[in-house]
C-alpha cells in the first residue's frame, strides 16, 4: 500500500511539474486572461486526462494525440489570449515534441531489451524514456522563450498552416515507422540493431525539423517586419525629397529677392525696398521644423507626418520630448512613434472618407526620472473592435485575411516588451493609446 501511494505521489508530482512547464510557456507566448489561470489550467488538464483513463476514450497512439490535442486546445482557447491560428499551432507543437522525442531513443532501448531476451521493455525503463523525453520538450520551450520574442505576435494562416503541415507529417511518419518497427516479430540475425539506429535517427532528425519549424515562423515575421520597414522608409525619403525641393526652390526665390532688393537699395528706393519687404510673403512655415523632440531621428520622422496630416485638414498636436539613444534605441523609438501617428492619421483619413471632418490627434509625451510616458488619442469615425487590449484591423477584415490584430499595434507592442513596458489601448468616442516604458535612471 505505502508503494503504491508512494509511486502514486511521484507521478502527481512530475504531471504537476510538466503542468508547470507548459503554462510557464503559455503564458509568456500568449498571455493569461484571468488572474488565476494556472488553476485553471490544472483542474482542466486534471479532469480530460482523468475521464480519458476512466473511460479509455483514446486507445490507440493515434486516438490519444487526437483526444489531448482537442482538449488541450479547447482549454488554451479559454485561458490564453491569441489567436486562433496561433493557438492551434503550439497546441500541435507541444503534444508531437515529447513523442518524437521518446522514439529518437525508444527503438535503442527496445533492441536491448530484446538483445537480453525480454518480449517488452520494463515500464520502469519506459517510465525513465518518458521523462527524459518531457526534458528535451521543456529544454526546445525554453530555447523558443530566450530567443524568438517576435513569436508573442500572431502570424499569418499562411505561414501557420503550412508549417502545421510539416509538423503533423513529421509525427505521422515517426509514430507509424516506430508501430512499424514494433510489428516485426522475428529479425534476421543482424539487422535489428541497425534499423534501430536508423528509426532513432529519422526520429530525432524529426525532432530538430519540429524545432526548426517554429524558428522559421520567427524568421517569416523578421521578413514580414522588414516589408513594414522598407515601406515606411520608403514614404520618409519620399517625404525627405519633397522637403529638399522646397528648400531648393525657396532658395532660389531667396535669391532673386535678394537681387531686387539690392538694386533698390542701391538706386537708393529704401522706402519701395520697405514696401517690398512687407509685400513679401515668405512661407518659411512649409520648412521650418513644426516638431521638435531632442531626438534627430525623431524629428525627421515626425515632421514630415505632421505636414501631411495639416495638408489633410487634421487638427494635429505634438508636444513631445523622447529618451537619449542610450536609454531607448532610436530604431525602437520611431517604430512606437510612427506606428502610433501612422494608426492616427489612418482613423482621420477613414473619417475623410466617409465625408466627416478631418478630425483631431494629441500626441504627448513626458520624461520622468525612472520611466517615459507617452499619450497618443485621436479622434475615430466609428467604434471600434478592442480585444484584450488590441484592436482589430479593418483592413484584414475588408480583404478577408486572418482576423489578427492591426499590425501597427503589433509592432508598438513588440517594442514595448522589449523594456518591460506597459501598454494600454482604449477606445469609445475617441481612440487612446498609453505607453509607459521603464527607463534606468542616469
Amino acid at each position: 500500500m505505502n508503494t503504491w501511494m508512494g509511486e502514486a505521489i511521484w507521478r502527481h508530482s512530475l504531471a504537476l511539474v510538466d503542468l508547470l512547464f507548459e503554462y510557464r510557456f503559455l503564458k509568456k507566448m500568449f498571455g493569461t486572461k484571468y488572474r488565476y489561470t494556472f488553476v485553471w489550467f490544472y483542474l482542466g488538464s486534471f479532469i480530460y486526462g482523468y475521464i480519458n483513463r476512466t473511460f479509455v476514450l483514446a486507445g490507440t497512439t493515434l486516438g490519444n494525440f487526437i483526444y489531448l490535442s482537442l482538449c488541450g486546445l479547447a482549454l488554451n482557447m479559454l485561458l490564453f489570449h491569441g489567436s486562433a491560428v496561433k493557438k492551434i499551432f503550439f497546441t500541435l507543437w507541444m503534444y508531437c515534441a515529447p513523442e518524437l522525442a521518446f522514439c529518437s531513443i525508444f527503438p535503442l532501448v527496445h533492441t536491448a531489451a530484446a538483445a537480453n531476451g525480454l518480449r517488452y521493455c520494463p515500464d520502469a525503463v519506459l517510465d525513465v524514456m518518458s521523462y527524459v523525453s518531457c526534458v528535451a520538450q521543456y529544454l526546445m520551450m525554453e530555447i523558443l522563450l530566450r530567443r524568438l520574442h517576435l513569436l508573442r505576435r500572431d502570424f499569418s494562416e499562411k505561414d501557420a498552416f503550412y508549417l502545421m503541415y510539416i509538423i503533423v507529417f513529421i509525427y505521422a511518419a515517426v509514430i507509424t515507422m516506430t508501430d512499424l518497427f514494433l510489428g516485426v516479430g522475428d529479425w534476421a540475425e543482424g539487422t535489428m540493431f541497425p534499423v534501430a539506429v536508423c528509426c532513432s535517427l529519422v526520429a530525432a532528425a524529426g525532432t530538430g525539423l519540429h524545432l526548426f519549424c517554429v524558428i522559421m515562423l520567427e524568421r517569416r515575421l523578421l521578413e514580414r517586419l522588414a516589408e513594414q520597414q522598407y515601406t515606411m522608409l520608403s514614404r520618409h525619403l519620399k517625404a525627405a525629397g519633397e522637403q529638399y525641393d522646397q528648400l531648393r526652390k525657396m532658395r532660389h526665390d531667396m535669391k532673386n529677392h535678394g537681387l531686387c532688393l539690392a538694386h533698390l537699395l542701391a538706386d537708393g528706393k529704401a522706402k519701395e525696398a520697405a514696401h517690398y519687404l512687407e509685400e513679401l510673403d515668405i512661407r518659411t512655415d512649409q520648412v521650418q521644423a513644426a516638431v521638435e523632440t531632442g531626438s534627430i531621428y525623431a524629428d525627421a520622422l515626425l515632421n514630415p507626418k505632421y505636414q501631411q496630416a495639416r495638408k489633410l485638414g487634421i487638427d494635429i498636436s505634438i508636444r513631445i520630448s523622447v529618451p537619449g539613444e542610450d536609454r531607448l534605441a532610436s530604431a525602437d523609438l520611431c517604430c512606437i512613434l510612427a506606428n502610433a501617428l501612422d494608426n492616427a492619421v489612418e482613423a482621420c483619413e477613414r473619417g475623410l472618407r466617409a465625408g466627416e471632418a478631418a478630425g483631431w490627434i494629441r500626441m504627448y509625451s513626458r520624461m520622468h526620472p525612472n520611466y517615459w510616458v507617452l499619450e497618443i488619442r485621436n479622434s475615430i469615425h466609428e467604434p471600434v473592435a478592442v480585444e484584450h487590449g488590441r484592436i482589430r484591423s479593418s483592413k484584414r477584415l475588408q480583404f478577408r485575411r486572418q482576423p489578427a490584430y492591426g499590425v501597427g499595434l503589433q509592432n508598438i507592442r513588440a517594442a514595448v516588451e522589449r523594456y518591460e513596458g506597459v501598454m494600454e489601448v482604449k477606445t469609445g468616442k475617441e481612440f487612446s493609446l498609453n505607453i509607459m516604458l521603464p527607463m534606468e535612471s542616469q
